[in-house]
């Protein structure tokens, strides 16, 4: 079994960095506006990601120009990163969309080194017309004005989409690592959970006295990112071997990744208002918007690690209906906080949310097969 490499591990600390400066936007501006714009830019920094991890799963490339390629994918992720603060109709936000178009092209030339080999076959010479074809789009569309850019980048992210979703055919005959491309999902979650740590500290020195109940906030915001990874690893068995072998193993695969997009999202939206929470006054309460951001980031995190459970095979079909039924109600109580707990202090929301993370974490680990499905 291959284990992520070095310079895998390094990739992804880069990618780490950029969602980090993603952030800084949204703390700013932490309403629906800035969840959307947060939600556009870290897309593309995810499929920028999930480029070159599909790749390097596959095909096992380690080499001086390798290395070199990935020095440059470096360098424009370094690029995003750079110019990701402006609004999205600003030069900055086209240079975002020029610098990924960047890296979809260095993609295409990482995929046309593999092209010879007979286990590639015609797929990889289609995903390069894909690959190339997006590029050009993001990086036309750094010449457009802003409204008609907007339709470019729909365009293009339609491209990217459709080039992510391979056909079930080519996904079963060239698969992802089974053990090595969940690894590196699981890998990634855990650099995020840094970054929201990371958010956690960003509150406390923002914090101008150290009381008990700022120091609860903070204590209990370092131990929801916790019992999140807690719920995510324990609960969900996010990180077990996948197999991809028929069209069902495939549907199940491409729902786990676009799961562990909106469960990313969730992260960086929950570091954020952590931050802020810990910010507060002791004792004082959201406001009503970041309050309702705050709860429906933590909901969406719990309902999406449901749905990265109900994915894996190690879950038995005749599970109990009731245990099911139990983590729908915690999602609900999370959502109801959302809406009827405004008035409640910060610090209280947050215990709150723990608490409904250490439930469902409960309930995802009861209802554990009692042995996995023969994987052969």
């Amino acid at each position: 079994m291959r284990r992520p490499g070095w310079n895998e591990l390094f990739f992804d600390l880069v990618f780490a960095a950029a969602i980090s400066q993603l952030s800084s936007p949204l703390d700013a501006d932490y309403s629906f506006h800035g969840v959307v714009k947060y939600a556009f830019l870290l897309c593309l920094v995810f499929l920028a990601w999930f480029g070159y991890t599909t790749f390097a799963t596959q095909f096992a490339v380690d080499d001086v120009l390798q290395r070199a390629l990935i020095v440059a994918q470096v360098f424009l992720v370094a690029l995003m990163a750079a110019n990701a603060t402006g609004p999205l109709s600003s030069r900055d936000a086209a240079g975002f969309g020029a610098a990924f178009g960047g890296v979809r092209l260095i993609l295409a030339l990482q995929y046309a080194r593999v092209v010879p080999l007979r286990s590639s076959g015609v797929s990889v010479v289609t995903r390069i017309i894909d690959l190339v074809a997006a590029a050009t789009i993001w990086i036309a569309s750094a010449f457009l004005p802003a409204p008609a850019r907007y339709g470019a980048w729909m365009v293009a992210l339609v491209v990217e989409i459709g080039n992510a979703w391979l056909p079930v055919r080519t996904t079963t005959a060239l698969p992802p690592g089974a053990a090595h491309f969940p690894e590196r999902f699981g890998l990634l979650t855990i650099i995020l959970l840094g970054e929201f740590v990371a958010s956690v500290m960003r509150g406390i020195e923002t914090q101008m006295g150290w009381s008990v109940l700022a120091a609860s906030a903070a204590f209990l915001s370092v131990a929801l990112g916790f019992a999140l990874w807690s719920c995510y690893s324990d609960g969900a068995n996010g990180c077990e071997t996948r197999l991809v072998r028929s069209r069902r193993d495939v549907i199940r695969l491409r729902i786990w990744v676009a799961l562990h997009f909106l469960l990313f999202l969730g992260i960086g939206v929950l570091g954020v208002g952590a931050h802020h929470a810990i910010a507060l006054p002791p004792g004082a309460s959201f406001h009503a918007g970041e309050h309702r951001l705050f709860c429906f980031a933590g909901a969406a995190i719990i309902a999406v690690i449901t749905g990265i459970a109900a994915t894996s095979r190690s879950r038995a079909a005749g599970r109990p209906a009731a245990v099911w039924l139990a983590q729908g109600i915690v999602s609900m109580l999370a959502i109801t906080l959302a809406v009827a707990g405004y008035r409640l202090s910060a610090t209280t929301v947050i215990l709150l949310m723990l608490l409904c993370f250490a439930a469902q974490t409960t309930f995802l680990i009861m209802n554990h097969s009692e042995t996995c499905p023969s994987e052969a």
